[in-house]
């Protein structure tokens, strides 16, 4: 019975009539549950879906396009986060797969020390797989993959080292060899960055297939020109050093290297130089000079063997020190260090259109003995200013430049070339290069973006030892300024963004609560 009652108690009862005598209409559960307003509510949710996975989309397509292409925009005064003009366009031309693998994760790579140069050399390094899609840029964290370093024995992987790899060739670069290193009293610090030159020439030599060989001759008291070397290993060029008097010219090289020696070549050694420039293609001897090399004499013929084998190639290096008179060009208030002039011509087009200038500092003055002669032409390359002159070897303590001491436009570095046809009858050339200052070639002229000397060197050795796939890229150094201010400067920006600004914010808040309540 309870149970019946129960049903007939559930059962629904018609509605009683209202005053007008119509039928009351059921409770209604009022506008939230209503039909237009779930289907309001269902398209709101569905926008705000499809909006916030719009905004995720393009935040990750975003990324990945500033990952893979430069897009962001280097905003420093010397882009130093940018390469150059020369290295895109090797990138461009990239016909062969690169991976550079750097052996750390990217936040750990960024954090050593100093900080501001690893960010700067990983934003260089990233630039190479964003400009070719032939560049694969990965990040390895060694402590994760410790089996990696086995894949390439051949190198002393350590940690940030970088490894640069196209099919069986392979270059590695260490993190010291992204920077310029410098001592002082204080011990050393990082001068300059050149993240991308090492880079660079670290792809050239794993994509290149030809190498050329300098050899370096020794045994006569030569000057050290370590930082040439450099230049040249770092644009693939192997090196070797041989004694003439003991050893031939090695038969793969391509260039040698006499750096001001202090004693004088045999005839037996000369001749062995000549028959190298006389045996093949695309040979160059450069030969450097220095005012302190031994037995410097009035007539410039300390060394008569090695002065006579010039003379056959037309120049003479005279004796005294080239000196400057034009303050605008003198460096460092000496007037043995001045800018010097680029001449005209095909192997100096780079560096002038650049607007870089020379410095071949202690220079000992050059003079052509002829222009042209049989099949050797000879001409200037560098040359002092208008308002140059010569201290000669045996001036005094007190000597004063006159006007029989001024010498203008005097030349400081030559090239002699040969041409001829050789026994098959082809077209074949050699070449001399004379330079007065072996200085010119030291670390710091060598190294320093202002001047011209590594770009112009390395351009006229490759091109006349047949190498046109060399970049040489200036180094970068980083600048940061600070901001000093006042203590009252301190107090006044401390109560602006502390106090002021806050307190604007909370105002403002209250004001739009107590409109909003009182609505």
């Amino acid at each position: 019975m309870a149970l019946k009652n129960l049903f007939k108690s559930s059962e629904t009862k018609p509605a009683k009539a209202g005053p007008s005598g119509k039928s009351a209409r059921p409770l209604s559960m009022g506008p939230l549950f209503g039909k237009r307003n779930i289907r309001y509510g269902f398209v709101s949710v569905c926008i705000t879906v499809v909006v916030i996975a719009a905004i995720v989309l393009f935040n990750v397509v975003l990324t990945a396009l500033f990952e893979r292409y430069p897009l962001d925009i280097d905003l420093t005064e010397d882009q130093i986060f940018e390469i150059s003009e020369e290295t895109k366009d090797y990138l461009r031309d990239l016909d062969q797969d690169v991976n550079i693998y750097v052996l750390n994760t990217e936040t750990a790579f960024i954090a050593a020390s100093p900080t501001e140069y690893f960010i700067q050399a990983n934003e260089v390094i990233r630039r190479y797989a964003q400009y070719s899609s032939r560049v694969h840029l990965e990040y390895i964290d060694m402590i994760r993959n410790p089996n990696f370093a086995s894949q390439y024995p051949e190198f002393d992987l350590n940690i940030s080292d970088i490894l640069i790899v196209s099919g069986p060739r392979s270059r590695k670069l260490s993190p010291q060899d992204l920077f310029n290193i410098r001592s002082s009293y204080y011990g050393s610090y990082v001068s300059s960055s050149k993240a991308e030159q090492a880079m660079t020439s670290a792809l050239l030599g794993a994509t290149s297939t030809k190498t050329s060989l300098a050899a370096l001759i020794s045994g006569h008291g030569e000057e050290d020109i370590s930082s040439l070397t450099e230049l040249l290993q770092m644009n693939s060029w192997e090196q070797v050093s041989f004694n003439p008097m003991t050893e031939g010219v090695p038969a793969e090289a391509s260039l040698i290297i006499l750096a001001a020696p202090a004693r004088d070549l045999s005839p037996d050694e000369l001749s062995k130089i000549d028959t190298f420039l006389e045996g093949g293609n695309d040979r160059v001897f450069l030969y450097l000079s220095s005012y302190a090399q031994g037995g410097q004499t009035d007539d410039g013929a300390g060394l008569p063997n090695l002065d006579a084998f010039l003379a056959e190639w037309g120049v003479a290096v005279d004796s005294g020190i080239v000196f400057e008179t034009n303050n605008s060009r003198i460096i460092g208030n000496s007037p043995f260090v001045a800018l010097a002039d680029f001449v005209e011509g095909d192997y100096s087009k780079s560096v002038i259109e650049k607007q870089l200038y020379p410095v071949l500092p202690q220079s000992r003055p050059l003079r052509l003995l002829f222009e042209g002669q049989r099949y050797r032409r000879t001409s200037v390359l560098i040359q002092a200013s208008a308002d140059s002159g010569i201290l000669p070897v045996d001036a005094p303590a007190d000597w004063y430049p006159g006007p029989e001491s001024m010498k203008p436009d005097i030349p400081l570095m030559t090239l002699t070339s040969s041409t001829r046809n050789n026994v098959e009858g082809d077209f074949v050339s050699s070449h001399v290069v004379v330079c007065g200052s072996v200085l010119a070639l030291n670390e710091y002229f060598l190294g320093n973006v202002n001047f011209g000397n590594s770009t112009f060197f390395l351009d006229l050795l490759g091109t006349l030892a047949g190498r046109e796939d060399q970049i040489y890229v200036q180094d970068k150094t980083l600048g940061f300024s600070s901001m000093n201010i006042t203590m009252t400067q301190i107090i006044v920006l401390a109560l602006i963004f502390i106090v002021l600004i806050p307190l604007v914010v909370l105002v403002s808040g209250i004001v739009v609560w107590l409109r909003r309540r009182h609505k």
